[in-house]
Order: structure tokens, then sequence, then C-alpha cells
């Protein structure tokens, strides 16, 4: 050590301080403690979910054949079974977050653990349940970055500093944080008018009863409608 240039001298003291430190929390009741609790929630949640899943499945797979706004409405929400055991592992784990707080006034570990089931969550959303190329662009380059930032704890922070800077368009002047979420709302909302009008102009279609040319006139009615709302 006494040879060594003052730099290393001080990078090697660092590191020791940072081992102790590191040692004393690992040995530490609280910290194995979270982990155990961690461990205990994802086992948990994996056992419920090889219960539940198979029988929620059951019931709201509608009939072969079966169509209308109930089995519609069924097969929308049997989308999302794929996040039953993430999301379970995130409630066990805020419990026992709220458990490990109020025995030894800490939950660090158990917090990012949390919190790394819901980004585990969002990833299956967005790899496994959007099918739509624009929402998973979404998903890849909005919702992921946010849940990472999430993840360690720098989401309130991110949100400050893009709040701070300023941008200016003329006599108007708004924060980048403003913009973004006027970006996205904005695309979002487009997508929604799109799929919205897809979905009435199909419905329309479909009513033969109708003239051509009132089927037509009906399809452009709820496009204006539509995108004006939109």
């Amino acid at each position: 050590m006494e040879g060594q240039p003052e730099i290393v001298q001080t990078a090697i003291g660092y590191g020791l301080q940072g081992w102790e430190l590191a040692k004393g929390w690992l040995l530490s009741p609280a910290a194995w403690s979270q982990f155990a609790l961690l461990v205990v929630a994802w086992l948990l949640a994996v056992l419920i979910t090889r219960r539940i899943r198979p029988v929620l499945t059951r019931l709201l797979t509608p009939a072969a054949g079966q169509e209308g706004p109930i089995a519609s409405a069924r097969r929308f929400v049997l989308m999302f079974l794929p996040l039953l055991m993430p999301l379970l592992a995130y409630g066990l784990t805020g419990m026992g977050e709220s458990v490990t707080r109020s025995i030894f006034g800490s939950g660090d570990v158990i917090a990012f653990g949390k919190r790394l089931f819901m980004v585990l969550a969002a990833r299956l959303f967005v790899r496994d349940i959007l099918t739509d190329p624009f929402l998973k662009m979404l998903g890849r380059f909005v919702l992921m970055p946010v849940a990472l930032l999430y993840l360690f704890d720098l989401l309130g922070l991110a949100n400050d500093r893009l709040a701070a800077i300023s941008v200016d368009l003329g006599n108007i002047s708004f924060s980048a944080l403003s913009l973004i979420r006027g970006a996205v709302s904005g695309a979002l909302l487009f997508w929604l008018g799109r799929w919205s009008n897809s979905q009435s102009e199909d419905f329309i279609r479909r009513q033969e009863d109708l003239r051509p040319a009132t089927r037509e006139l009906a399809m452009k009615a709820s496009q204006i409608v539509i995108f004006g709302a939109a």
C-alpha cells in the first residue's frame, strides 16, 4: 500500500470501505430476512399460478364459434393471464415489504425485488400480449425504459430532470417532460382513432340490409366523429 501511487491507495481505501459496508449489510438479519421473503413470495406466486391458471383458462375460454361482446370480453381478459405470476409476486412482495419495514425499519432489498417483478410483468406484456406493431414499438421504446428507471428507483429523478428542461417554441415554453407526454398521448390517441375507425367500418359493412351508398355515408360519418373525438 505505501509504495503505491496516491490514486491507487485512495481507490483501495474506498474498496475496503465498500467491502466492510457490504459485509455488514449481507450479514445483517434485515438483509437475509428480505431475501428470504423474496424467495417465499416468488415460490408462492408460482404455486398459486399453477393452481388457478388452468381454472381461469377454463372459465374464460368461450365455446367454439361463440361470438358477441361477452365472448370478446372473455377472450380479452384471457390474453392477460401470462401476467398472473409476476403480479401475484409483486403483491405478495409488497406485503412482505411492509412487514420488514415495520420490524427492521428498512426494506430496500425487498423493494428492489418488488420492482423487479413489475418489470418482468411489463416485459411479458410487451413480448407476449401486445400484437399491434405500433403498440409493440411503444412498449419497447417507451414502456420498457420507464420500467427500467422504475426498477432502479430513478423514475422520480428522471421526471424532475425532464421537467426542469425548458423547450421554447416562439412565445410558448414547454418542459421536455410535457412534450414527451404529449407525443406519446397523441400517438396513442391517433392509434385508438384508427383502430376504432377500422372496427366501426367492419361493423357497418356487415349490415347487409343497408344500401351501399348508405353504408359508405355511415362509414364516412363515423370516421369524422371518431377522429374528431380523438
